[in-house]
């Protein structure tokens, strides 16, 4: 019976039990797509990572949640390419920074390795190009999905937006801007009503965020729901904070091209996910997404 490697991070986090658990299996060439589904399912982590050898990059990154495979997603590329360099996988310098590239399901993209006294910093990933798609505009609509939030009308837009918008950097979310943070606490989702609201669009969920902050150097606080995808609540969600990042400079929200998003710590899992965003309004030509990751597991897994 083969055995498989397997490790555990914690990703946009500097030290365990915060930000978002991510699982990777370093040299998983030989396992059958079907069976990472079932480690996805089994682990049952937001996202499960399965490296392969690639003939157009480094390696080739395969990304699932416990319901799906994903074509790209944040953490899970901040997560592994954390974990790869630890491991002797990648290229390395003392001091600096080295471009490599990625093959994903979305297709092949950069990722930029940050060295520091010769370990590995932290991981930013460009995402795909930024799209806008539909808006909720109709007061009915916009009650419905406060009600599967378990929110008022009252509770939803605030004093920087109230555009509500399905947005993607390569995976679709629901934007929704909230009041305060005291909505964003209040937060109670009846999962099969909500994602009857995102799922017709193409979403996988919802990233709902307000412009209260627990640090007063980072721009909104957010929090991420997929229920449709076994994700009750996501503690720091990568492709979700491009997206938004994305939203906030199209649309002429906000000024800044740098910024921090801030998401996890409701949930007790406090994570930062470090955005920058190339272009101006209307005009969004890139969004690159940083963080960091702290390995915490290692084991094995055999397979039958």
């Amino acid at each position: 019976m083969p055995d498989y490697e397997f490790y555990t991070l914690d990703v946009f986090a500097d030290k365990p039990f915060s930000g978002n658990p991510l699982a990777v299996f370093p040299s998983a060439q030989d396992i059958a797509v079907e069976v990472m589904q079932q480690i996805a399912s089994e682990f049952n982590l937001s996202e499960t990572v399965f490296v392969l050898d690639s003939e157009k990059a480094l390696k080739r990154l395969r990304i699932f949640t416990p319901q799906q495979e994903l074509p790209l997603a944040g953490h899970p590329v901040v997560g592994t390419w954390n974990l790869l360099a630890r491991l002797g996988m990648t290229p390395t310098v003392e001091n600096g920074t080295i471009e490599i590239k990625q093959e994903l399901n979305l297709g092949v993209l950069p990722v930029v390795l940050e060295f520091k006294d010769g370990e590995i910093a932290t991981v930013e990933m460009e995402q795909a190009r930024f799209k806008a798609y539909e808006e909720i505009k109709e007061p009915s609509e916009i009650g419905d999905l406060a009600a599967a939030l378990g929110l008022t009308i009252g509770d939803i837009g605030n004093s920087h937006t109230s555009l509500i918008q399905v947005v993607s950097t390569g995976i679709r979310s629901l934007a929704i801007p909230v009041w305060s943070m005291e909505s964003l606490r209040k937060i109670k989702v009846r999962p099969d009503r909500l994602a009857d609201i995102y799922g017709p669009s193409g979403a996988v969920g919802c990233y709902t965020f307000c412009f209260d902050t627990v640090e007063p150097d980072s721009l909104v606080h957010a929090r991420f729901f997929a229920p449709a995808d076994g994700i009750p609540e996501d503690p720091a969600t990568g492709s979700a904070a491009g997206a938004l990042s994305g939203h906030l400079v199209h649309n002429g929200i906000v000024e800044q091209r740098e910024f921090t998003i801030e998401q996890g710590d409701i949930m007790g899992r406090p994570g930062r996910i470090f955005a920058r965003v190339e272009g101006d309004r209307g005009d969004v030509r890139s969004v690159n997404i940083k963080g960091t990751a702290v390995p915490f597991i290692n084991g094995t897994m055999t397979l039958p």
